[in-house]
């Protein structure tokens, strides 16, 4: 097997060139080079193959395949990934699909990309309840909430110190974060990531379940979408799966896009 290139800060330019033709699906890579570079423990970028037929991004236990060709060498990455501790293997839903046979007790879990552009965005009035911004210090507060949402719970809770540790260096590194708290307890979140000049990723929207259909959701997501467009940003992203989640996204603007795919293991 051809090994691949661990790649560094020199190589940057290449990259940025290598995933321009699809800003929204590689707006990981993008902001992890902006914030992280590629020398450091955080993140890590391999390129397969000698005119890059696909990267593979590293960030902790997660791993994402990118390529800008329609097919790629999927048993070459299989076997570089065999042995390596993975919370989740992502893609565009065509590249997880030919790299899906190797893992065959894998599921793919599908969901939607949605965009949103600056001009597009709904804001929401009235919203019914204050909304405070979240810093580093709240990572714990962030990891509490999604120990008791069924569809995040399981890396929260076997990961606890590595999921910690992600939630505060994404806030230092220009993440940002709002959230509902009632009686000292965080019960509703959302929060940006891979931040770039242009956009961001909006992750982790969540609600206790004990608080929903209270409009908790929407109002965090107001607020975080107008904060994010107040500072420069043009456009924003982010997954769902979830019908009533998509309605929620839909009412604020966003338009979907494309599909992306995780294998969780």
């Amino acid at each position: 097997m051809e090994t691949p290139i661990k790649l560094t800060n020199q190589d940057i330019p290449a990259v940025r060139a290598y995933i321009a033709g699809e800003k929204e699906m590689n707006l990981f890579i993008e902001g992890d080079i902006e914030h992280y570079g590629l020398e450091n423990d955080a993140v890590t970028l391999y390129a397969f193959g000698h005119d890059w037929d696909c990267l593979l991004l590293k960030y902790y236990s997660n791993y994402m395949i990118a390529s800008n060709k329609k097919t790629y060498d999927a048993h070459q990455v299989a076997e570089f990934l065999k042995g390596k501790e993975m919370q989740c293997l992502s893609a565009d839903e065509r590249l997880l699909k030919q790299i899906q046979p190797y893992y065959p007790f894998g599921e793919i879990h599908g969901t939607y990309l949605c965009r949103l552009e600056r001009e597009s965005f709904c804001k929401q009035s009235n919203q019914p309840s204050s909304v405070s911004k979240l810093a580093g210090e709240d990572a714990q507060d962030v990891v509490n909430l999604y120990k008791q949402i069924e569809e995040f719970a399981k890396p929260y809770i076997e990961k606890e110190a590595e999921k910690l540790q992600e939630i505060r260096n994404n806030f230092e590194k220009g993440g940002n974060g709002y959230g509902i708290f009632k009686d000292g307890n965080l019960v509703s979140t959302a929060y940006t990531t891979a931040s770039t000049k242009s956009g961001a990723m909006i992750v982790g929207v969540a609600t206790h379940p004990s608080f929903r259909n209270q409009g908790f959701a929407s109002t965090v997501m107001n607020e975080l979408c107008a904060v994010e467009f107040s500072r420069g940003r043009s456009f924003l992203c982010l997954f769902y799966s979830n019908p009533t989640a998509g309605a929620l996204y839909h009412r604020l603007g966003f338009e979907t896009i494309g599909r992306w795919g995780m294998l969780k293991f």
